[in-house]
């Protein structure tokens, strides 16, 4: 069974860390997901019990978990190769750096690139992690190739009658909304922690 890991690269664990980290979690099962460099800010919130009950979290870096780096891969958007299906033979470990992305991306996977770690990418278009990690598995475990899922890019969101906002990546399809247009797949809770919060910052961030 592939595992996942997810190097943190966020500065606390917030609320939106914590639906991010679950999503992923809901994705890949039970001990596959590894959560790496964790740290307890001031304004942190701890990861909920299913999150923690069903990964592997540590504040220890990947590099100090004692794997064969030769069998990890680092999914880098600057890789030249992309992911296939026939890596689910040379990879038992997919690497992933941050949480979610930069718009405009902040090269966070450098930290990670240094170590030497192989990489492949994902295509040209920036994706949340969670969506990132999900695509993975869809290759390695279920055998789809990238060219053959179906993608929506910067879709735009409602969060009320007359608010809109657009998220700057790529997700998953996840059916179609009352007007036809592909919707994108978010983490559960995702759009109603947005709409309560009206946290424009994250946002931008996102």
């Amino acid at each position: 069974m592939m595992k996942y890991i997810v190097e943190h690269m966020e500065a606390n664990l917030w609320e939106w860390v914590a639906l991010e980290y679950k999503h992923m979690l809901d994705h890949v099962g039970k001990g596959n997901l590894y959560l790496t460099s964790l740290n307890t800010g001031p304004d942190a919130v701890a990861l909920p019990e299913a999150i923690t009950s069903g990964a592997v979290c540590t504040t220890k870096a990947v590099t100090e978990l004692g794997f064969d780096l030769k069998r990890v891969v680092l999914l880098d958007p600057s890789a030249t190769e992309p992911l296939r299906r026939e890596d689910a033979e040379k990879f038992d470990y997919c690497l992933f750096g941050g949480i979610l992305g930069d718009d405009p991306p902040k090269d966070r996977t450098k930290e990670l690139r240094a170590v030497g770690f192989e990489g492949r990418h994902l295509g040209p278009v920036q994706m949340t992690t969670d969506t990132a990690v999900i695509v993975t598995k869809r290759i390695l475990e279920d055998g789809i190739p990238l060219d053959k899922l179906p993608f929506v890019d910067r879709p735009e969101i409602r969060l009320r009658k007359k608010e809109l906002v657009e998220m700057p990546f790529r997700y998953i399809v996840d059916g179609a909304d009352s007007n036809g247009k592909p919707k994108p797949l978010l983490a559960p809770g995702m759009l109603e922690h947005l709409k309560a919060s009206n946290d424009w910052d994250l946002i931008e961030e996102l």
